[in-house]
C-alpha cells in the first residue's frame, strides 16, 4: 500500500483524468474500461484518475462507482499510480467509499468537498479529518467547478489550505485546482510545495505557468486522447526548453481546448475523440449531452488542422 507521502511523491508530470465508458444497453463496460486502462500504461501515463468528474462519477450507482474504480485497478496492477474519486454529498459515504478503494488497491483517493455544502470552513475542515482518520491512503483534495461557489473563501484566503491540510494530520497529498485563479494557484503552490502536490486543471497553459512556481503535475483533457503530446510537452519543460513547450501550448493545448469547450460538451467532445481515434469513448449519460454529427465533424476537423489527428 502506498502512503500519503509516496503518494505525493507519485504526483509528477500529466495526469489523466479516465472517462467511463457505457455499453449500448447503458452498463458500465467493463472490458471497455480495461482497454483504456491498458492504453495509458502503454503509452507512458505514470498515474490516472478513475471515478472523477470526467468519469462522470455523479451518474454512476454506488455498485458502478466500485465496479469502474475495481476494474481500472486490478488492470493497471501497479503499472501506473490509480487515484480512485471517492467524493460524496455526505463523510460517512465518502469514508465507505474511500475504504473500498483502499481494499481493492487504490493509491490514493480524489474528493472533492461536498458538492451541496458542508457547514462553513470549520464543517469542510472536519470532513477531510474524519475521512483522513479512517484511511490508510493519501487525499487529493479537488476544487472543480462544480464546488467553486461553495469554496470562495479560500480562493480569497489561500492561506486556510494550510488549515486544510494541517487537519488532514498527514493524509493530504495532493490538490486539485481548477478555479483559473492565476493568483490562488500560484500562491498554493509556493505555499504547498513541500508538503503538498499541486496540479493545475485548466489546460498545459495554466501548468506552464505554475511550473514557475513549484507545481509538479498537471491534468488535461488532452492526454485522454492523445498522451505523447503532453509527454513531450513535460520533457520540454523539464529540460528546461521553455521555447519547445511555449510552441506546443500554442500550437496545440489552446487551440484543441478552443475546439472542445465550442462544442458546449467538453465531456462529450473528449469521448467523441477517443472514439475517432480508435479508443472507448462511447455516449454520454444524462444530463451531459453527445455531440451532434455536425459538432462531431467540426471538432474533428478542427484536431486535423492542428496536427493530432
Amino acid at each position: 500500500m502506498m502512503t500519503p507521502e509516496e503518494l505525493r511523491q507519485k504526483l509528477t508530470g500529466p495526469i489523466v483524468a479516465m472517462t467511463t465508458h457505457f455499453t449500448e444497453d447503458d452498463r458500465v463496460d467493463v472490458e471497455a474500461m480495461q482497454r483504456l486502462t491498458q492504453f495509458y500504461v502503454d503509452q507512458g501515463i505514470k498515474t490516472v484518475i478513475a471515478d472523477g468528474s470526467t468519469g462522470e462519477f455523479a451518474s454512476l450507482s454506488e455498485a458502478e462507482r466500485r465496479l469502474v474504480i475495481k476494474t481500472v485497478c486490478e488492470t493497471a496492477a501497479g503499472r501506473m499510480t490509480v487515484i480512485a474519486g471517492t467524493a460524496c454529498p455526505g463523510t460517512k459515504l465518502t469514508i465507505e467509499l474511500t475504504n473500498y478503494a483502499e481494499e481493492v488497491g487504490a493509491d490514493g483517493v480524489m474528493i472533492t468537498p461536498p458538492y451541496y455544502g458542508f457547514g462553513g470552513f470549520a464543517g469542510l475542515k472536519k470532513h477531510y479529518a474524519d475521512i483522513a482518520a479512517a484511511t490508510k491512503l493519501g487525499i487529493v483534495v479537488y476544487f472543480s467547478g462544480a464546488v467553486m461557489h461553495t469554496v470562495t473563501n479560500i480562493l480569497n484566503k489561500p492561506e486556510l489550505m494550510l488549515e486544510l491540510v494541517e487537519a488532514a494530520q498527514g493524509h493530504i497529498s495532493g490538490f486539485k485546482d481548477a478555479s483559473g485563479n492565476f493568483h490562488f494557484y500560484r500562491t498554493v503552490c509556493k505555499m504547498l510545495k513541500d508538503k503538498v502536490a499541486v496540479m493545475g486543471s485548466n489546460g498545459m497553459s495554466y501548468y506552464l505557468y505554475a511550473h514557475q512556481f513549484g507545481g509538479p503535475c498537471f491534468l488535461t483533457g488532452l492526454g485522454n486522447i492523445w498522451p505523447k503530446v503532453e509527454l513531450e510537452f513535460d520533457a520540454a519543460l523539464q529540460s528546461g526548453d521553455h521555447a519547445k513547450a511555449l510552441a506546443i501550448v500554442n500550437e496545440k493545448d489552446l487551440p484543441y481546448i478552443k475546439a472542445c469547450v465550442a462544442t458546449g460538451s467538453y465531456n462529450g467532445a473528449v469521448k467523441a475523440l477517443l472514439e475517432a481515434n480508435g479508443l472507448p469513448g462511447g455516449h454520454m449519460r444524462g444530463p451531459f449531452l453527445d455531440l451532434t454529427a455536425k459538432q462531431k465533424a467540426d471538432l474533428i476537423g478542427a484536431c486535423q488542422r492542428i496536427g493530432l489527428m
